[in-house]
C-alpha cells in the first residue's frame, strides 16, 4: 500500500462573526403567577428561605449576596413602577456582558440557592427584546418572538 491521498479541506462560506453583546439572565423553574416567564433569582430568594432543605451556610450566603446586590444594583424603573407589560409579557432583566462582578456573584447566588433546593438555569441571548430600562450593569426588556 502506498501513501494515503491527502484529504481536500472543503470550506463553506464564512459566516460573519456576530458582534452583538451577549446578555445573561438567571432563572429558576418556578413561573411567575399568571405569567409565562420564570421566576428570577431575587424573587426566588423567598423560596430558599421557606425551604426545609436549606442549609444554614447557604441561607447566610443568600442573605449576604442579596445585601450586596441591594447596595450595588439599581432596581430598574419599570419594576419600581409595577412592571411594564406589553401584550401580557413582563419586562425581564438581563445582565450586560460588562457586569462581570455582578455575574460572578450571581453564580455564587445560584450555587447557594441550589443548595437550598431551588434549581437555577442560566440563560443567554443577543436579543433581549424591546429595552425599557438600562444602566451600566443591566437592561430590562420586553421579549419579542423568543420567550424566556
Amino acid at each position: 500500500m502506498g501513501p494515503r491521498p491527502k484529504r481536500l479541506k472543503i470550506e463553506g462560506p464564512k459566516r460573519p462573526r456576530d458582534e452583538r453583546p451577549v446578555f445573561v439572565r438567571f432563572v429558576c423553574f418556578n413561573t411567575v403567577r399568571g405569567q409565562r416567564t420564570r421566576l428570577g433569582l431575587f424573587q426566588a430568594i423567598e423560596l430558599a428561605r421557606e425551604s426545609d432543605q436549606s442549609a444554614g451556610w447557604a441561607l447566610e450566603l443568600v442573605n449576604e449576596l442579596n445585601g450586596w446586590f441591594s447596595d450595588n444594583l439599581a432596581v430598574p424603573t419599570p419594576i419600581k413602577e409595577g412592571w411594564r407589560e406589553t401584550d401580557g409579557q413582563r419586562a425581564l432583566s438581563w445582565f450586560k456582558p460588562q457586569a462581570v462582578e455582578h455575574i460572578r456573584r450571581m453564580h455564587e447566588l445560584k450555587a447557594a440557592l441550589e443548595a437550598c433546593g431551588v434549581h437555577v438555569e442560566v440563560l443567554t441571548t443577543r436579543t433581549p427584546g424591546a429595552v425599557t430600562y438600562q444602566d451600566d450593569h443591566q437592561v430590562t426588556a420586553v421579549p419579542g418572538a423568543a420567550r424566556f
